[in-house]
């Protein structure tokens, strides 16, 4: 619990109140009795505009704009420079007398079903926080460290970014002792003029800190420099075999055997779900564990535990058709890999896609679009495309392939077109809303 007047100290601000705070809002809709609000300005809105809203809601104070001349609505206003900035130093200031050991995740693909894993995993012997949801922003990350309330043994935060630096200053703020890179793709890149190189050496900030003594690396990422030398942490290396060439002694090298997955000298590992990449990501998770000290038969019997997280190749059946629904985002990279890894239709079933449109490909965009749809046709059967630029995609696909405008006529198509039996793939942008499709 804080007190306004300490953190008008920390945050260089006057106050003249002298209230507990007992949490910490950037969204009017989740401000609770007793709590501070950030007035953050916003792509579409301002925070300012909610002040109202936030006293209603019975919060006790926000933190603004200097030069914010609206009314009060009876809050305390701490007036700031920066809103953003102040956040930050809070943040920073909360972190600097915790005692956990942190995990921090970052990654193109995979960073939050790792970490929802790693958490999973590490349950069989410590007392774990992590950032919640996709939390693993400039602002979710902050505000994750000023909400955590009890002590615990491992914290784990997933760090996301859309430009360089970001990562940098997350790390600042809650320096990992285990930092952790998951692939590296193609997204965002557009605001990256030199490309992936260019993205991996941004997330090589995650190795930035002096505090950080282990990286734990995936063989597609370590194949940039800028995240197998970055920093002065050892790394190591995991990836199925063959995507290990040179095997070192702290790799973790993954097969598939009948019994399960197999992780250099462990025991069959049995996991509750299908896909390579899911795989992947646990076994990014397993080593980790292995680096806090998890034994092979404690992380055997986590693994049964262990589940997709929403809206990630998350299997579902209904009507005897299985829906698998991956439309939390989409990369040109993790496109590929779900085509992958799609389950067998039922004898005589089709395979039937719904992909949308992949954001923020900049100049790329035309040429990854029509990769993903020469791709698809050799996966699918029937191909729905919605979304501007996956026009792209139909026309590289061939003559079963489809475009559409909104979801409403795509729904209406695939439940004209799916029969029992059949499998259908649901991936794209989360902006498109695409699990509305499963919906009612």
């Amino acid at each position: 619990m804080w007190n306004l007047n300490e953190i008008a100290k920390i945050i260089a601000c006057q106050c003249a109140g002298d209230h507990s705070i007992q949490y910490f809002a950037i969204d009017s809709r989740l401000i609770q009795p007793g709590g501070l609000f950030f007035a953050l300005p916003g792509e579409k809105v301002d925070g300012h505009q909610f002040l109202g809203e936030v006293a209603q809601k019975n919060a006790i104070a926000a933190v603004v704009r200097k030069d914010y001349s609206g009314p009060d609505f009876g809050l305390s206003l701490l007036r700031v420079d920066d809103v953003q900035s102040s956040l930050h130093t809070l943040a920073k200031t909360a972190f600097a007398s915790r005692r956990e050991k942190v995990i921090a995740i970052t990654g193109s693909m995979g960073k939050t079903t790792t970490k929802e894993f790693l958490s999973t995993l590490l349950k069989a012997k410590y007392r774990v926080a992590k950032t919640p949801g996709n939390y693993n922003t400039q602002l979710t990350v902050p505000l994750t460290l000023l909400n955590l309330e009890e002590e615990y043994d491992v914290l784990i935060l997933e760090m996301g970014m859309r430009k360089s630096g970001e990562i940098s200053r997350l790390v600042q703020i809650a320096p990992p002792d285990v930092a952790m890179v998951t692939r590296i793709a193609p997204a965002g890149i557009e605001d990256f003029r030199g490309g992936l190189d260019a993205i991996a050496k941004a997330k090589a900030e995650i190795f930035s800190h002096t505090r950080t003594q282990l990286g734990i690396v995936s063989a597609q990422a370590a194949y940039f420099n800028t995240v197998l030398y970055g920093g002065r942490a050892s790394k190591w290396i995991y990836g199925w075999k063959n995507d290990l060439t040179d095997v070192r002694e702290a790799d973790f090298v993954m097969e598939e055997k009948v019994e399960g997955i197999v992780i250099n000298d462990s025991p069959p590992i049995s996991l509750s779900f299908e896909g390579d990449h899911l795989k992947e990501n646990f076994l990014a998770a397993a080593s980790c564990a292995r680096a806090l000290g998890l034994s092979w038969k404690e992380i055997q019997d986590q693994a049964k535990k262990c589940k997709p997280y929403k809206l990630r190749f998350q299997r579902i059946e209904r009507g005897g058709i299985t829906f698998i629904q991956d439309c939390y985002n989409a990369n040109p990279d993790s496109m590929v890999a779900a085509l992958k890894n799609l389950p067998k239709p039922a004898k005589q079933g089709k395979v039937i896609g719904i992909l949308g449109t992949m954001p923020d490909l900049g100049k790329a965009s035309s040429h990854y679009h029509k990769e993903v749809g020469s791709f698809a046709a050799k996966s699918l059967d029937h191909l729905l495309c919605i979304g501007e630029e996956s026009k792209e995609m139909a026309m590289h696909f061939g003559k079963t392939a489809e475009h559409f405008s909104e979801k409403g006529a795509v729904k209406e198509k695939l439940f004209a077109l799916a029969k029992p039996g059949d499998v259908v793939l649901i991936k794209g942008a989360n902006s498109l809303k695409l699990w509305e499709i499963l919906e009612g």
